[in-house]
């Protein structure tokens, strides 16, 4: 399993970052939680919007779609009327309109052709108290006020395509309620975190093969006005067989403002997740549940409960959360390249050589509009870097004024393939690439996993229902790269880190197989006895080891028809390398999980 030691302030005075600056869904509870935006900032120069880092500066009401009585449906499929353009002076623009009423709504508009500046200003004209706008592309981001920014005095934020359509598609069954702005001193009684600083497993697609144990972090606030004394923190996961992990944290005196780091090291901590190593984590579907409680009625309590999902399977691991039939999802596809584009999965382990963990190919997921651009025929590359730069961490003070690019300056590729869509069918669905060889895994190596297209029309899938931005924060290592156009960014995109690429594992790359013959145990896991198969007959030495290395157990058995039973009670729960040694000194080296 894998032990952060993590430096973390107990208790500090101010927030760090940008943590009490949210876009938060209030109701329904289908809608609740915080979402990834971008904000329009004074700072900037084009806006004279409030300043969402004072603390109290929010908004908080319902939703409302912007109408400007312009006819149409736009590309995207959704109604001109609501992309506020009407009387425009862009090129293009739909005559003068009439704006329907928006007083003391937060405006919902939809991007396009006009200014992001122009667009707000008619929603204020209308009686907006905040602007959210929907992007056309699967990701937030940031927004120039334009000619008309500097008129803008209410909030304005922007949010993806995906989440603008979770949310107008909740507008249809009844009021959406949305919170803009600094949570400090917004409510009396309000503490909570955000996804961003939760310590979640490391992997979406967790492998039965290597150890899912893992640490428990989060960064608690108390947003209110008020001081708390009785704050608690719950953590939980269910597992295919019920719950497996259940503590409760509980926090000192917090004061208005305060944050509270619950982590490993800290004297308030969580013990780890370990359900007792390799081969102890029945597949199938986990659910870890953050709860944050303060014994009162919390005013604001969308930030109070966090969940995230992760799977174990035999043969698969990958950031991206797995489908029904055991296949990577995707319901984001970020991309704003022009000439090349390259998104990456880290990957790091310390003991995947030792149990003989290889890479036979590769599954991921293209995307291309195509209902303007082709996906057929597109040329994809899939590679495998050995990342050998020497930086330490993310924190690291040696890069810590070096560009983006300055982290890669020593990748050694091994694996180069290609892929060709053979239709526009498969945007969206899981394409997969063997290996030409299949890539045994080193120990402690740092290695991306990348997908790479020249054609700024693909786009590759991303889970974004799994938040990786905390593990990034906490644990200071990179998640999912990107290279865009000349330049590689180590935080990757903004609110999507869960790269749908899952990689197929084998436990069975890098043995030796000169004078060797294939073997294998069943069942496996095994429990007190397992039968050796192996394609010999006769006497056969079997000596057993863990993954260490050291000697666990030896045995001679006679296979008959191929097969040999062997009692394993007397070995400790984990893996095991199996070492079989014929009559005609062929051998079989194998591994076998003991439960």
């Amino acid at each position: 399993m894998k032990k952060l030691i993590l430096s973390m302030a107990v208790i500090a005075t101010s927030f760090l970052g940008q943590s009490q600056v949210v876009c938060a869904g209030v109701s329904p509870a289908s809608i609740a939680g915080n979402y990834v935006f971008e904000w329009a900032d004074p700072a900037g120069g084009d806006w004279a919007t409030p300043d969402f880092l004072v603390t109290g500066t929010f908004v908080e009401d319902t939703l409302m779609i912007i109408n400007d009585g312009t006819p149409g449906i736009n590309a995207q499929g959704n109604p001109i009327s609501a992309e506020g353009c009407a009387g425009s002076p862009a090129p293009g623009a739909p005559p003068a309109g009439t704006w329907n009423d928006l007083t003391g709504k937060i405006a919902v508009i939809y991007r396009n052709t006009c200014e992001f500046g122009y667009k707000a200003l008619q929603a204020q004209n209308a009686g907006a108290v905040g602007v959210i706008i929907i992007n056309r592309d699967p990701e937030a981001v940031g927004m120039g006020g334009g000619a008309e920014g500097l008129n803008v005095t209410i909030p304005v934020v922007m949010v993806s395509s995906l989440d603008g359509l979770a949310l107008t598609t909740a507008m249809q069954s009844g009021p959406v309620v949305m919170f803009l702005g600094n949570k400090v001193g917004a409510f009396g009684d309000d503490v909570g975190s955000t996804s961003g600083d939760i310590l979640i497993s490391p992997y979406g697609a967790a492998n039965s093969m290597m150890d899912n144990g893992f640490d428990l972090a989060i960064q608690i606030y108390n947003f209110g006005a008020n001081a708390q004394n009785n704050v608690t923190v719950q953590a939980t996961i269910d597992g295919p067989a019920g719950n497996v992990y259940d503590e409760t944290v509980n926090a000192p005196a917090m004061n208005s403002g305060d944050t509270l780091y619950i982590a490993n090291g800290n004297p308030q901590e969580f013990p780890p997740f370990d359900l007792g190593g390799i081969g102890m984590y029945p597949a199938g579907e986990y659910t870890l549940t953050y709860t944050v409680d303060m014994g009162i009625t919390d005013e604001s309590d969308f930030d109070n409960v966090f969940e995230s999902k992760f799977t174990v399977n035999s043969d698969m691991l990958s950031l991206a959360n797995l489908d029904g039939s055991g296949m990577p999802i995707a319901t984001s596809y970020p991309s704003n390249s022009t000439t090349e584009y390259q998104t990456c999965m880290f990957l790091e382990e310390p003991t995947v050589a030792d149990l003989n963990l290889g890479v036979l190919g590769a599954y991921f997921i293209p995307y291309a509009d195509t209902s303007v651009d082709d996906l057929a025929g597109a040329e994809i590359f899939v590679n495998v870097f050995e990342w050998n730069d020497t930086w330490i961490d993310l924190a690291d003070p040696s890069m810590a004024m070096a560009a983006n690019n300055d982290w890669f300056t020593d990748l050694n590729q091994i694996v180069y393939e290609t892929y060709y869509p053979a239709s526009n069918d498969e945007t969206g669905d899981v394409a997969y690439v063997e290996f030409s060889t299949p890539l045994a895994l080193v120990n402690d190596q740092r290695y991306l996993f990348c997908l790479q297209s020249f054609d700024p029309a693909i786009g590759f899938g991303y889970d974004s229902n799994i938040d990786y931005d905390g593990n990034q924060a906490i644990t200071a290592m990179p998640i999912s790269p990107v290279y865009v156009d000349d330049t590689w960014y180590t935080g990757g995109w903004t609110g999507s880190s869960a790269l749908s690429l899952g990689l197929k594992l084998t436990n069975s790359v890098g043995i030796e197989e000169t004078n060797t013959v294939e073997g294998m145990a069943f069942p496996n896991p095994a429990i007190d006895v397992v039968t050796i198969s192996i394609e010999a007959i006769g006497s056969a030495n079997v000596t057993v080891t863990d993954v260490t290395g050291k000697l666990a157990l030896t045995e001679t058995v006679t296979l008959t028809n191929g097969n040999a039973k062997m009692n394993i009670s007397s070995l400790e729960a984990g893996v095991y390398v199996f070492n079989v040694e014929l009559e005609n000194g062929e051998t079989s080296q194998f591994n076998v999980i003991k439960k």
